[in-house]
């Protein structure tokens, strides 16, 4: 007697139940990345998202240039000798022990026509999400260095293609000074001051 009346209670539930009384999210396909999926042209699941899309993980406002100032290039020159001098040298030229090491493809120099039409932009995004055979550096240099970084590349692709009449008058005799390394002293005034001190 028990056992039937929980079968006509079961039954009455399950008859209560109708197509409309479910919720169509709950039963639509599933697709996993790489699966086929023939709605698309491409037949793929995944989908290219749209231009300018932004991940939101994203911090937006990683994404303002900062104003350029004296302080920010000069940062941006003493991150660069010490992040990406080693592959695309002191001058931006591409040359540099590193580079000649490289057999497979030598890094770019980022002062020729291709590279100069980049955008301060452009240079901070490939910084920061790498490029080819370049990692990217988020993790390792923080999202200012990385503006500094562009702002002196942009820099030094105008020293690379300007002519003497570019520069101030009161600014031409610097242009015969030799070109320390960011850190302010020269290579040798370094190996110097080691060997006093043993």
């Amino acid at each position: 007697m028990r056992a039937a009346i929980l079968l006509v209670g079961a039954l009455t539930l399950l008859g209560g139940c109708t197509e409309s009384d479910i919720d169509p999210m709950m039963r639509q396909e599933k697709f996993k990345p790489y699966w086929e999926n023939n709605y698309f042209s491409d037949g793929r699941a995944m989908r290219i998202p749209p231009t300018g899309t932004v991940p939101r993980e994203r911090k937006l406002d990683e994404f303002t240039p900062p104003p350029v100032t004296a302080a920010l290039v000069s940062r941006g020159r003493e991150q660069f000798d010490i992040h990406c001098a080693v592959c695309h040298g002191y001058a931006g030229d591409g040359d540099s022990v590193v580079a000649s090491k490289m057999s497979l493809r030598a890094p770019p120099t980022l002062v020729d026509d291709r590279i100069r039409a980049y955008t301060t932009t452009q240079i901070f995004t490939v910084a920061t999400e790498g490029y080819g055979y370049m990692p990217k550096y988020d993790a390792e240099v923080s999202v200012q260095d990385r503006w500094a970084i562009a702002n002196y590349i942009k820099a030094l692709q105008i020293s690379q293609h300007s002519s003497l009449d570019d520069v101030p008058a009161d600014k031409r005799g610097d242009l015969d000074k030799p070109i320390e390394p960011a850190g302010g002293e020269k290579k040798h005034e370094k190996h110097e001051k080691s060997e006093k001190a043993e």
